[in-house]
């Protein structure tokens, strides 16, 4: 047998790699190395025979040689390089060998262990430029230096392309680690093991094997499934494809890698470094699954179209891309579901990184916890979640949301609290209402049945109480430039308290024209609701407060309300409709008229305190009660008293207490009890009336005064004043004066429009001088009347006396049935009439007729009669038709005939002085 050349055998080698590992949550990497194998053979002939596939189909059938017991060992010095031995070695003319039964075994100077290579034939092939071609057939078995195992039933290399490759089905295994597939192919130059089909991997650790890669794992167990493999030593990866599964096992008491994970892909690329995994890609289909164990119930479920898997020593990272589901747990519970397009699993700190329309379902239960956001970051262990862009959490009948959001999470996954930066919102939902709050900024607390306990809202707050059915309920709004804080009692609201400028506004039901829109705004406002949580109960609202109503209606009898204090404090009726408001110190209401009219202006109510009380059904303000100081005001005319009443339904201002009063341009009027109807325009005043006019002219020339620009003063029990008619009515011991005039009566009776006074019952009056001369000296004289009635009518400033007339100037005296005074723009006599039953007296002198006329100007009295008499106690007396006396010569004319005396009979009886 001639030798066998060491250059062949240097230049036939296969080589193969075993997996190595995978550490947790990882795959089994796989490295099958072929052994590269220098075969010399001596040339023999008389082979049988046989051709596997892809062996040349023209060999040269003429043999050479033929060896039986072969056997070679080549050595170098004292190295061996290679042993082989067959039963039977052919060589043919066209130098191709074959061997059977061959065995061989190749040496390296740095290990004293050779590698082993057996098998039932073996075909050697030489090919140009020391090329060849080498094929093991039947039950082949390689053994490498380093303990891997390969077998199958054929195993071809060519030198030419440094490719080792079989068709068959392959086993192999190294310590712990076995496996096969249908098919291999070894590009030895490149160090890059093909695995063609059906390809297995089974690991197992061993704990007394030194360096076990497995053990150091932590890892049982793990199996790789997969279509096909490949396997670049040089650029350190490994390409599994067609439905991968990798399925690790861990050993008991792992720790954190004590639960088994199974992995699924369509594809799977592994990348290593000095046998060890540092980076996985998953595609297609992509499934990891850390199963839950008896022990430890927490498991974590990801799907998605691709992932990244980052190594060292144990899986560190997972990124997860398109279409991305989760589920999660990390305790017995139900676990939590997650997408989104975009995944970081941090396996360390169980920590997921979230992006792109991430959806969370913490428990999926008849009342789920969900999440959504553009972006999220779950610590599961933790309990947190963090939420940036389009934030919302909805849980039970609340909603959360806003630009950014932290949660924190019970136990059992539902949420504990929030906290919501940037357009932030919650809504509440019940059957009869919603509730919902909006702030910059919102903290939120929930119990463990995830029923809201409180909530904060922060900058530009806003709390709205939105009812089911707006026809039947006042829809309320708050607003807070600061914070609203909400306490809720059984998932209702229960209590609000704002801080900063606070505004509530109430909106009126739909459909209710009658209704009105209401606003309170204060400092601070604390709210307290019913305990079915849809309608406010009380309300208090402190610093600069203020209430502002306006009706729907626009009519007449509607007034725009405002009513401001430094404090209020409210009660409800149910849907959210004040019942009644009280203002506290200097409290102050204004009312503005929907409908302008002449007499119809702003009214303003004042007092140290203030009750509004509305009307149940049309929500309108229908009482004011203002206590302590308080005062009335509509356009120029005023009131004020202890105590004041405005009742809406019939316009009257009622003033009580601490001596009521009310004054415009024109006079200013007291009383016990002042009653003034707005709506009719009319006042009515009881209890020691009193009424000044600032002069005589604002009485329109009502009054029958001469100093015009004196005030007039009016009294009685009683006064009713109808405005629009401009009419004045006293009563009860009714007396007006100016200065050291007056008149009295029992009713007085002021018509200013027609600038005329009328009076009755037991009539007193000084309304007038009278001038006369006595002695060559012109005096004046007061003039007293008394009369059942009394007029006065401005137009020919005439004042009318009538019933028992009793007039008195100095010593004079008139009565009569009526009398006439005419009076000059000084108030002073220019003529008086009496009529009925006439008796004038003066010392000495008495007259008497049906009709008597007193001019000043001469100081002549006309008196008519049936007959008229005049009785001087010194002169005698004269009996007439007519008489005249002239005052001032003290002298009588008599006349005959007259419309009164048709006799024309004189009777003048003279008395004789005694000398």
């Amino acid at each position: 047998m001639p030798p066998i050349q060491r250059k062949k055998v240097n230049n036939l080698k296969l080589r193969a790699r075993t997996p190595a590992y995978f550490r947790a949550l990882a795959l089994v990497g796989l490295a099958v190395t072929i052994l590269a194998i220098g075969v010399g053979f001596y040339r023999s002939s008389g082979t049988k025979d046989f051709r596997m596939k892809g062996m040349p189909t023209q060999l040269s059938k003429d043999v050479v040689a033929v060896v039986n017991g072969f056997e070679r060992r080549e050595v170098e010095g004292d190295a061996v390089k290679y042993y082989i031995k067959a039963d039977k070695a052919t060589t043919f003319s066209d130098n191709h060998q074959e061997l059977e039964n061959v065995y061989l075994e190749v040496y390296n100077p740095e290990n004293e262990n050779p590698d082993k290579i057996s098998a039932n034939r073996a075909v050697y092939i030489p090919a140009e430029n020391k090329n060849f071609n080498a094929y093991f057939m039947g039950a082949v078995n390689i053994e490498t230096r380093d303990g891997l195992r390969v077998k199958s039933e054929q195993i071809g290399y060519d030198k030419a392309t440094e490719i080792a490759e079989s068709e068959e089905l392959v086993e192999f295994s190294r310590e712990s680690i076995s496996g096969k597939s249908i098919g291999a192919r070894v590009f030895v130059k490149d160090k890059r093991l093909e695995l063609l089909s059906q390809v297995e991997i089974n690991a197992f650790a061993d704990e007394n094997a030194e360096n076990n890669e497995l053990a150091r794992a932590n890892l049982q167990s793990a199996r790789i499934t997969s279509g096909r493999a490949v396997l670049e030593q040089l650029a350190g990866k490994i390409e599994l494809e067609q439905n991968v599964n990798i399925n690790l096992i861990p050993k008991a008491g792992a720790g954190e890698m004590s639960q088994p994970t199974d992995v699924r892909a369509e594809k799977v690329t592994a990348f290593f470094t000095d046998k060890e995994i540092n980076k996985l890609e998953l595609n297609e289909n992509v499934e990891v699954y850390i199963k839950p164990t008896e022990a430890n119930q927490k498991y974590t479920k990801t799907r998605a179209n691709r992932a990244v898997a980052t190594f060292d020593k144990e899986l560190k990272r997972v990124e997860l891309y398109e279409n991305v589901e989760i589920e999660t747990t990390n305790n017995s519970s139900k676990p939590t579901k997650i997408r989104s397009q975009y995944a970081v699993y941090e396996k360390p700190i169980d920590k997921f990184e979230l992006r792109n329309n991430v959806e969370i379902v913490t428990v999926e239960d008849e009342k789920p916890t969900q999440i959504r956001a553009q972006e999220a970051i779950y610590e599961q262990t933790n309990g947190k979640i963090f939420l940036n862009g389009g934030a919302e959490i909805t849980q039970a009948e609340t909603l959360i949301k806003g630009d950014r959001m932290t949660a924190e999470l019970f136990a059992n996954k539902k949420v504990r609290n929030t906290l919501v930066y940037g357009n932030a919102y919650l809504k509440q939902t019940a059957p009869d209402r919603a509730t919902e709050v909006s702030a910059n900024e919102l903290n939120a607390n929930f119990a463990e049945n995830q029923q809201v306990q409180n909530a904060k809202a922060s900058g530009s707050a806003n709390v709205t109480l939105v009812p089911a059915k707006p026809e039947e309920y006042t829809k309320a709004t708050m607003f807070a430039p600061v914070a609203i804080r909400l306490a809720f009692a059984n998932n209702v609201l229960n209590q609000m308290q704002t801080e900063g400028r606070t505004a509530i506004a109430l909106t009126a039901p739909q459909g209710k024209t009658d209704a009105s829109n209401k606003k309170l705004t204060a400092d601070t406002v604390k709210t307290v609701l019913n305990s079915n949580g849809k309608d406010i109960l009380k309300a208090e609202a402190v610093g600069n407060a203020e209430l502002y109503v306006e009706p729907l209606e626009t009519k007449a009898e509607n007034y725009k309300t405002t009513v401001s204090a430094p404090r209020f404090d409210c009660d409800f009726y149910a849907g959210n409709n004040p019942k009644i408001c009280i203002a506290e110190k200097k409290a102050k209401a204004v009312q503005v008229p929907l409908v302008a009219g002449e007499n119809r202006g702003t009214r303003t109510l004042t007092a140290d305190k203030l009750t509004s009380n509305f009307n149940q059904n049309t929500h309108n303000i229908e009482r004011f009660d203002a206590v302590g100081g308080a005062k009335f005001a509509e356009l120029d005319r005023n009131g004020t008293a202890s105590q004041i009443i405005y009742t809406a339904s019939d316009e009257v201002v009622r003033l009580r207490g601490g001596e009521p009063t009310v004054w415009d341009s024109v006079a200013r009027a007291k009383a016990t009890e002042i009653d003034w109807d707005t709506r009719s325009e009319k006042s009515f005043l009881r209890g020691r009336v009193s009424t000044t006019y600032y002069s005589q002219r604002q009485t329109n020339g009502s009054t029958p005064f001469g100093k015009t620009n004196s005030p007039v003063f009016v009294t009685a029990e009683r006064a009713d004043f109808d405005h629009k008619s401009e009419v004045g009515v006293y009563t009860g011991n009714a007396r007006a004066w100016q200065e050291n005039n007056y008149v009295r009566a029992e009713k007085l009776v002021f018509q200013q429009k027609a600038k005329r006074m009328d009076g009755e019952g037991k009539v007193q009056s000084l309304l007038y001088n009278a001038r006369r001369k006595e002695n060559d000296k012109e005096i004046t004289q007061p003039v007293f009347a008394q009369s059942d009635r009394i007029s006065y009518t401005d137009q020919n400033r005439q004042l009318r006396y009538e019933g028992n007339v009793d007039i008195r100037q100095g010593t004079d005296r008139i009565v009569s049935g009526i009398t006439d005074v005419y009076l000059n723009e000084n108030n002073e006599v220019t003529q008086t009439i009496a009529q009925n039953n006439v008796v004038v007296t003066q010392p000495n002198r008495r007259a008497a007729g049906d009709y008597a006329q007193y001019t000043t100007a001469d100081e002549v009295v006309i008196l008519r009669g049936n007959p008229a008499s005049v009785e001087d106690a010194e002169q005698g007396s004269q009996q007439s038709a007519q008489l005249t006396v002239y005052l001032r010569d003290n002298r009588v004319i008599s006349q005959g005939s007259s419309k009164q005396n048709g006799t024309g009979r004189i009777r003048s009886v003279y008395k004789v002085k005694k000398q």
